[in-house]
């Protein structure tokens, strides 16, 4: 028999406590997200240092993405079985460590393992994986409202950090800028996250925090499938914009300075788009505004398969399309919660979340053949508004447990997860 939930006898200090969490947890994953560029903002320098070619510092920067990727199951699992703050905290060291052997190598092969291996595993830990079961902890009723707080870590990093980080590096030279980076991380920044990024041990439920299936049951189970190749499809078609807009805009007349505003926009849309989709995901209870994000997605590729060089046109295509950047990740996290219960979440939401880096190499590679062997990015573009559409008619079946729905009462609501056909 499933559990049922008891009313809520959080006490007075949790209301604050729970913001002040989800603060902590953003500003984790904006600093994170910020220190990701910090090879582009020396990428000459370590060249010449290092004596290696684009391709060859492109390949270290390669293995430390498929760290990050690959490493989501793992760290999930470590989630589930320790805790968040101890992942968080282990993982800062490792960065730390990391950006300090990267300072202090003199050949290829400490590069390789500064950057490519230990700051890989150090970001690896700094994502949703690790932050989710955290906020799905604390916030119940504006779960997917917080979650989205969370996706608005990349657009907060490229404005905020990367602009802090330019400017260390420009005053000290990139390896001193290495050297006290990492040393602020592995001695500063891990013990600080330890300290507060507490946990909630306090439950509404007589056993919501033990109540859910397991990785291999939800890996099973037909909705995971479906989430999977939604995030597939997310990872795909970012790829195409991080990798060949700016050379699409260029060809079609417009100046890289229009392009980089385009890229601007759809930073701060992508921030709109993850609040609005959580405010709506939290009130509608169902798949929709997942559905409906990634038909916004493949539908701001058909406007850039139109657009053609008139620029009004290119932008609203990327406003659309940032729109719906940010808003896959908190969506279909929280609709894992309501899916497979919070006992495994890490591990289930680790498995879910490395398919995006898979779809994102994979776009890379696709997108950039289906050029060489065309000469334009149409076949690409047409690629892309198609997944888009396949991945919202994909995810709108799926089925969300009666309790993630607002209208259930505290009652009536059960504890225990409802798996998809």
């Amino acid at each position: 028999m499933a559990a049922t939930e008891q009313p809520d006898r959080r006490p007075p200090r949790a209301a604050w406590m729970q913001w002040a969490i989800l603060a902590v947890a953003t500003s984790v994953l904006a600093i994170a997200a910020g220190g990701r560029f910090l090879v582009g903002l020396v990428f000459d320098e370590m060249q010449q240092h290092f004596h290696v070619s684009h391709g060859g510092l492109g390949s270290v920067v390669s293995v430390s993405v498929l760290m990050v990727g690959l490493g989501q199951p793992l760290v999930g699992w470590l989630v589930d079985r320790f805790s968040a703050r101890v992942v968080a905290a282990g993982g800062l060291l490792l960065l730390g460590t990391g950006l300090i052997v990267v300072s202090q190598a003199g050949s290829g092969l400490g590069l390789v393992l500064g950057y490519g291996v230990l700051t890989g595993l150090g970001l690896a830990t700094l994502t949703p994986t690790v932050m989710t079961p955290v906020v799905a902890a604390w916030f119940e009723r504006r779960r997917t409202t917080a979650l989205s707080v969370i996706s608005t870590v990349n657009p907060l990093g490229q404005s905020l950090v990367v602009p802090v980080l330019a400017l260390l590096v420009t005053a000290t030279g990139w390896q001193d800028g290495y050297l006290l980076l990492g040393l602020l991380v592995a001695t500063v920044g891990a013990p600080l996250i330890f300290v507060l990024l507490r946990e909630q041990r306090r439950v509404s439920t007589t056993a919501e925090r033990f109540t859910g299936c397991g990785a291999r049951q939800a890996v099973s189970s037909r909705a995971w499938w479906q989430l999977a190749l939604g995030f597939f499809v997310c990872g795909f078609t970012m790829s195409w914009m991080m990798t060949y807009f700016v050379d699409y805009a260029l060809q079609h007349g417009l100046g890289r300075g229009q392009a980089a505003a385009g890229l601007s926009l759809m930073g701060w849309m992508s921030l709109a788009g993850a609040l609005a989709t959580g405010w709506w995901l939290d009130r509608a209870g169902t798949t929709l505004p997942l559905s409906a994000v990634y038909a916004l997605r493949g539908a701001g590729f058909g406007l850039l398969l139109l657009a053609g060089s008139w620029t009004p046109a290119v932008m609203l295509a990327v406003a659309v399309i940032g729109f719906s950047w940010s808003a896959t990740t908190p969506l279909t996290s929280s609709l894992c919660v309501a899916l497979y219960g919070r006992r495994n979440l890490g591990t289930i939401f680790g498995l879910l979340f490395a398919v995006m880096p898979i779809g994102s190499a994979a776009g890379a590679a696709l997108s950039g053949l289906l050029y060489d062997l065309t000469a334009t990015y149409q076949p690409s573009l047409a690629l892309n508004l198609a997944l888009g559409v396949l991945a919202a008619a994909v995810v709108l079946p799926i089925r969300v447990a009666p309790r993630f729905r607002p209208s259930a009462t505290p009652a009536t609501r059960s504890a225990a997860p409802r798996l998809a056909d």
